[in-house]
């Protein structure tokens, strides 16, 4: 990860939590103007590495990306670490919800937003997330990629 990157995926003082990090990626969806969903990977160079960047990453940045009231909410069991939650977050007070998985050596966000409530809701951000953790874990394995919503 060269220094650009690092400021995009830790963006906090001394972009804390990069550190062994290998390789960043990122890549947002839009429907219909009304809803976006952005995944978020950062591949670290051990799983203690991953482990470390954890905490450093949700406490300091992305457990606050759902703005201040922002609830808690359930994941699925996937992933070895694994945090999420939904609010209200930017200036018109938009619906907003992060989740953050570790699943090996990888830590991994799925970030959604809508212009207007009802266009995200846990189960949507829940259901995304759990895919997206699943592929992680194929990926590690190097079994053939089956990860899919249902429906």
């Amino acid at each position: 990860m060269d220094k650009l990157y690092r400021s995009q995926a830790c963006p906090i003082k001394g972009n804390a939590g990069c550190e062994n990090a290998r390789f960043f990626g990122a890549s947002t969806f839009r429907h219909d103007d009304a809803a976006t969903v952005t995944f978020l990977i950062i591949a670290y160079g051990s799983e203690q590495a991953a482990r470390d960047a954890y905490d450093v990453l949700w406490d300091g940045y992305y457990g606050k990306v759902a703005g201040q009231r922002a609830k808690t909410f359930e994941i699925a069991l996937v992933g070895d670490e694994r945090d999420a939650r939904f609010g209200s977050s930017g200036f018109s007070v938009e619906p907003g919800a992060v989740a953050q998985i570790r699943v090996g050596t990888a830590l991994l966000w799925t970030e959604a937003a809508s212009a207007d409530k009802g266009g995200i809701d846990e189960d949507g951000v829940r259901d995304l997330a759990t895919m997206l953790a699943e592929r992680a874990r194929q990926a590690q394995n190097g079994d053939a990629p089956s990860a899919a919503l249902d429906g």
